[in-house]
Order: C-alpha cells, then sequence, then structure tokens
C-alpha cells in the first residue's frame, strides 16, 4: 500500500498487469505483447468482469507506474529480459 491506495500486480514474460484499488474505486493496467491483450489471470479476470475497464500501456508506461508505486527494480526488469536465442 502507498499513499493509501492498494496495489496488486503480475510480471511475467511479455505481459504484466497492475490494479490500484483506493476505496470504492479501481485502476486496471495491462501491458501485453501476446494474445491479443488478453491475459488469463483469475484476480485480473474478476476485478475486470466488475465493470472496471482496463487502460493498456506500452512497457515503458508499466515500468513508470510500477516504479511510482515503489514496486522493486528485479520485478520491474523482468518486463524488458529478452530471450535468448539458438541461432
Amino acid at each position: 500500500m502507498k499513499w493509501g491506495k492498494g496495489v496488486t500486480y503480475s510480471v511475467e514474460k511479455n505481459e504484466a498487469w497492475m490494479v490500484v484499488t483506493e476505496g470504492p474505486w479501481k485502476w486496471v493496467y495491462i501491458m501485453t505483447s501476446e494474445n491479443n491483450g488478453k491475459i488469463k489471470d483469475k484476480d485480473l479476470t474478476n476485478v475486470i468482469q466488475t465493470g472496471t475497464k482496463p487502460e493498456f500501456v506500452n512497457r515503458r508506461g508499466m515500468n513508470d507506474l510500477l516504479m511510482h508505486f515503489g514496486i522493486s527494480s528485479e520485478v520491474r526488469n523482468q518486463l524488458f529480459k529478452k530471450e535468448k536465442s539458438n541461432v
């Protein structure tokens, strides 16, 4: 919790999401480059089904949000990890 707001997030390969909660209000941010923006996460799906519309952000935008809410650099660096090629 930072500034009276609850923050839930997930950062995985090529996708990340964040839900910010303050009292009855919720904001949802999604960054994805796969599956046409569909992330299969039960917690995220439940928030969206309650009527909260997500805002889609790019990698830099998600990094800025995570940094703003005090998420560690180890987590944020996962946004920019690249797969190693065997070529």
